[in-house]
């Protein structure tokens, strides 16, 4: 039962992002790509693959989910995700989103914090980096703030 409520819950998310996808106004001129593109593009992969979820969860012997699921894992990366939505301001995205790769690479199983650590500032600084430098979406630059 919980795995056709999510994977309905995801349709419907899906549903809302198209909708609002489609509200965005195109903009005028010869812009090859406008700003609904990547809207729609996600709405519709979100669509694609909670159908594919709906389908399979209505199937006849499909086994429930809550079988499998580790409850105390799920309730870690919800506190998680928490804590990163409430640092991300003051302690700026690249320091955050580092944080947040380690906790969530340790809650699903990893036991090596400094490779984990590495790996997320990594990631972080590359995603840092292409929003705010190459792209210029400002990302909170927190307490340290880089030189580059």
């Amino acid at each position: 039962m919980t795995q056709r409520i999510v994977s309905a819950g995801f349709l419907l998310a899906a549903v809302v992002v198209l909708v609002q996808a489609f509200a965005i106004p195109q903009g005028e001129g010869y812009q090859a790509v406008g700003p609904r593109a990547f809207p729609l593009l996600v709405g519709g992969g979100l669509a694609v693959v909670s159908l594919i979820g709906v389908v399979q969860a209505f199937r006849a012997g499909t086994q429930d989910a809550e079988e499998e699921t580790h409850w105390p894992s799920v309730l870690l990366l919800v506190a998680a995700l928490a804590g990163y939505a409430l640092a991300l301001v003051p302690a700026g995205y690249w320091q955050a989103t580092t944080v947040f790769f380690a906790v969530v690479a340790r809650v699903l199983g990893s036991r090596r914090l400094l490779r984990d650590v590495l790996v997320g500032l990594v990631l972080a600084l590359a995603t840092y980096f292409l929003f705010d430098r190459l792209l210029g979406i400002t990302l909170p630059p927190g307490l340290v703030r880089l030189a580059i």
